[in-house]
């Protein structure tokens, strides 16, 4: 878990929905911290009567921003995409930010 600090990661949890973020920090419990999280999950639209077709799932994004998420609810964790490239200057920003 320690090498996938910082990637972005797709959490599907124990209700059926998916959480996609960029993991910040973990701990023993698998409890995540997730920021830029956006939140995926599938509605099956109610059947009308008369109608003999199922509609088709939909699927219904929400932004989240940044998550806690309790590590009882994770039922699997798979990689969406490395961790973001950092450009030089910014980094040299943030370094001096907290040298002053």
């Amino acid at each position: 878990m320690l090498s996938l600090l910082n990637w972005r990661l797709k959490v599907t949890i124990n209700d059926g929905r998916a959480l996609t973020g960029q993991m910040l920090a973990f701990d023993r419990h698998m409890n995540l911290v997730l920021a830029d999280c956006e939140e995926f999950r599938r509605i099956r639209p109610k059947k009308k009567p008369g109608e003999t077709e199922t509609p088709p799932e939909q699927e219904i994004k929400r932004t989240l921003g940044l998550v806690i998420l309790r590590g009882e609810a994770v039922v699997s964790i798979t990689v969406e995409g490395p961790p973001p490239v950092v450009d030089e200057d910014k980094k040299n920003v943030v370094s001096f930010l907290f040298l002053v």
